[in-house]
């Protein structure tokens, strides 16, 4: 299901589905126009109506759109745009995009929280952070967050 969350009232909202961004609406000469990011597509409709009217009976894309793997890691992403980097599977969401995430799924030491399950966190948490991964299944990653939670469980009762 599609969302549109409105940032300028009357103006501009961004829209969202179950799998992230999908773009952004605006009121340009009492038309609406929608950029769909994961094309880079933008398309002009009468309503705000009919702009949602259409952008559910494409929802199939998100469905069975093909996921993209980096280096065989998972972004979670049917668009990605890989980034170079000795260690890691590194990939930005949008050809100019700044943020860098890393595909797979990571265990994270945050302070104060311990070790956190992250699936394809941002690059610069990773920097931030103790972590360990990438792990290419969830199931893995969870056997390594169960590991290294009871190791410092252990260490604490000391």
């Amino acid at each position: 299901m599609y969302q549109a969350q409105e940032i300028v009232k009357g103006k501009f909202w961004i829209v969202t589905s179950s799998y992230g961004k999908v773009g952004t609406l605006r009121l340009v000469d009492n038309k609406y126009e929608l950029f769909d990011q994961r094309d880079n597509s933008k398309k002009v409709f009468e309503s705000f109506n009919e702009a949602f009217k259409e952008k559910q009976t494409s929802r199939e894309s998100d469905v069975t759109g093909t996921l993209i793997n980096i280096d065989g890691f998972n972004t979670g992403q049917t668009v990605a745009f890989p980034v170079d980097h000795e260690d890691l599977p590194l990939f930005k969401k949008t050809k100019n995009g700044q943020a860098v995430y890393a595909a797979g799924y990571y265990i994270v030491e945050f302070s104060g929280m311990g070790w956190q399950y992250a699936f394809a966190p941002k690059y610069s948490t990773l920097c931030k952070y103790n972590y360990r991964g990438p792990f290419v299944t969830e199931w893995e990653m969870n056997l390594q967050l169960r590991k290294h939670r009871r190791n410092k469980h252990e260490n604490n009762n000391y």
